[in-house]
């Protein structure tokens, strides 16, 4: 990967409700993280957008995020740069449709919050760089496979990396993943391993299909 310039993203969205709280999920970062160092390792250039991550991933060019805005004003912005953006932050598809500037008190009572839904980043990516190459994520409760294949004709992604959330011991927080890595022609499964070995295989998948596209 000598001289490839790489954006990845990592991590999870935060979508705030009030002053305190927000909407929010379990992403701990370590799958990005895991395919940024994996990079850094076989000799690209990476860029970092970490969305609520604890960590910094030396050696990397390193933003921090907060909400899916922020994520995305900074993902445009930093693609002009890139020749590959890999997705792997956790995004939220929700936001509240308008914020309370302070905390609301239990004393308020029953109350109901009303959600919008976020800008869709890959979409965003596709439109302004159609020529960039692209890889996402879909995490999803059962077979991800169709799932997918969904996202990756309908965000014009080149591949897509599916795993199911609702196994324990894979997915969210955890030191491990299993997936499948879905292109348009083909598709690989890659077997319960550290979130290391996954981040190997998916950055074999996609210099393998850049490859076949040049």
């Amino acid at each position: 990967m000598s001289g490839l310039r790489l954006l990845v993203t990592a991590g999870g969205t935060r979508e705030p409700i009030d002053s305190v709280r927000f909407i929010g999920n379990r992403s701990s970062g370590k799958m990005g993280l895991a395919v940024a160092r994996e990079a850094l390792r076989l000799g690209a250039g990476v860029t970092v957008v970490a969305a609520n991550v604890d960590t910094v991933e030396p050696g990397t060019r390193y933003h921090t995020v907060e909400t899916v805005e922020e994520l995305r004003e900074e993902v445009l912005d930093l693609a002009a740069d890139a020749d590959a953006l890999v997705m792997a932050a956790a995004v939220s598809d929700f936001t509240p449709a308008s914020q309370v500037r302070e905390k609301i008190r239990r004393s308020s009572g029953t109350t109901s919050l009303e959600l919008a839904p976020t800008a869709d980043i890959l979409e965003a990516v596709r439109e302004r760089y159609p020529d960039l190459f692209v890889v996402g994520f879909a995490a999803t409760h059962g077979d991800p496979v169709a799932d997918a294949r969904e996202k990756l004709a309908k965000k014009g992604a080149n591949l897509v990396v599916g795993n199911d959330i609702s196994r324990e011991g894979v997915g969210f927080g955890a030191a491990e993943n299993e997936v499948y890595v879905v292109g348009r022609e083909k598709e690989r499964f890659v077997p319960r391993a550290s979130k290391e070995q996954v981040a190997r295989v998916i950055l074999d998948s996609m210099m393998a299909e850049m490859d076949e596209e040049r």
